[in-house]
């Protein structure tokens, strides 16, 4: 089963999966990076979900832009379609590391309609939309990554503990250990950006 996913139909099932959860942002679609990682390694895995993440945020902010309110009540609840105009109308438009703070939670896919109803330019949003793709994939198509290359060792827990399992060593290690403070970082940044301007905000309740 995992061989015949790894070839180019599971490429085209990820791109897929993942791109219709963004544009439609009620589904989920994290557990594509898990699998994408898992199915294609560290680097192919984040390049496929890179390249979806791009993809998908820029169909929904183009849609955004060029259909306006219309487009996003078949998308989204008014009272989210709501808030995150006025939020990005009053806070991501002109605050670049906001959005790209924003961009990297799990709101991502919300943000990406709600600035397009903004002045924002696209160049400007994808410059973001860049730099917090790359931060918060990483390190859950990392994360995927280690799971397969666990399976594929035969280790035990006395091999872990005196560091003889090859996907724990030299670069793996690396990886594994920045993967997980970029996921605690994701997950803080998360939180306070969702007390701060979405929680506090009572139409969400």
């Amino acid at each position: 089963m995992v061989e015949a996913l790894s070839g180019n139909w599971g490429i085209l099932l990820i791109l897929l999966l993942r791109c219709t959860s963004i544009i439609i942002p009620i589904l989920p679609g994290t557990y594509c990076l898990l699998i994408s990682g898992y199915l294609f390694g560290f680097v192919n895995g984040l390049l496929i979900s890179f390249t979806a993440d791009l993809v998908a945020c820029s169909v929904s902010f183009t849609l955004s832009k060029k259909l306006g309110r219309k487009i996003l009540k078949r998308v989204m609840a008014k009272k989210y379609l709501n808030k995150f105009e006025t939020l990005s109308k009053n806070y991501l438009e002109k605050n670049f590391f906001l959005l790209t703070g924003f961009l990297m939670t799990g709101w991502f896919d919300f943000v990406s309609y709600g600035v397009g109803l903004t002045k924002l330019k696209f160049r400007k949003f994808l410059f973001a939309l860049f730099l917090s793709v790359f931060l918060s994939d990483l390190p859950f198509v990392a994360t995927g990554n280690s799971l397969r290359e666990l399976q594929n060792q035969d280790f035990n827990i006395n091999k872990i503990i005196e560091g003889d399992v090859p996907s724990l060593q030299k670069e793996y290690l690396i990886i594994f250990v920045i993967s997980v403070i970029l996921i605690f970082s994701i997950g803080i940044t998360g939180a306070f950006i969702e007390r701060k301007y979405i929680k506090k905000d009572k139409s969400f309740n």
